[in-house]
């Protein structure tokens, strides 16, 4: 599993390198109005609950590929089917991001996050366990949205961990991915619109 992750993650640092390479021998270098700042917003369910806010800084390499940083605060908390019991997640992190877009309205994403994690059990409304640690977790996906290079634009993606730490925020108590939605915005801080 690690092999492919490499893998996948060579094949899209490989692509925004040469996608970088031949904006540039065309255009010519930085172009203020392809940075772009926003944010998202995480939301998942099964056998709990999670919210997230995910601020991001990137930058529009070319017609097909956006890249940047992205930071993390997600909440999570999780029933147990069997007694009345609960889990509590808060992590904060961050990593790189790219997103892929074959099509203008349809991209391939992908997000490298380490997380600190705080973690709690509650039974009865009363802390029973409490623990800190962390995680790292690559979140791969498709998404929706309009792009248009400097444009604001909206988009909703889906994504799930593909790593197998039993401490991400994206799994359950019992090791199962937990699909992650999100939606989020995007402002670009330039005015010339490119397609």
């Amino acid at each position: 599993m690690k092999r492919s992750i490499v893998l996948i993650m060579f094949g899209l640092v490989t692509v925004t390198a040469f996608g970088q390479r031949e904006e540039e021998e065309e255009k010519g270098g930085w172009k203020t109005n392809h940075l772009f700042i926003g944010s998202g917003l995480n939301l998942g369910f099964s056998n709990g609950f999670i919210i997230g806010l995910n601020p991001e800084v990137g930058y529009s390499i070319n017609r097909f590929i956006d890249a940047g940083i992205a930071t993390n605060l997600t909440y999570v908390t999780q029933r147990s089917p069997f007694a009345n019991l609960s889990s509590r997640y808060l992590a904060l992190g961050g990593g790189p991001f790219v997103r892929i877009w074959p099509a203008r309205m349809i991209f391939i994403g992908g997000q490298y996050e380490y997380n600190a994690i705080t973690y709690k059990e509650v039974e009865s409304g009363v802390t029973t366990y409490k623990e800190k640690t962390s995680a790292g977790s690559m979140l791969v996906g498709l998404g929706y949205g309009n792009r248009v290079i400097g444009q604001s634009q909206f988009f909703t993606s889906i994504m799930i961990d593909a790593l197998n730490n039993p401490n991400s925020p994206y799994r359950d108590q019992y090791g199962r991915v937990l699909p992650v939605f999100r939606t989020g915005f995007i402002f670009y801080l330039g005015q010339r619109n490119e397609r």
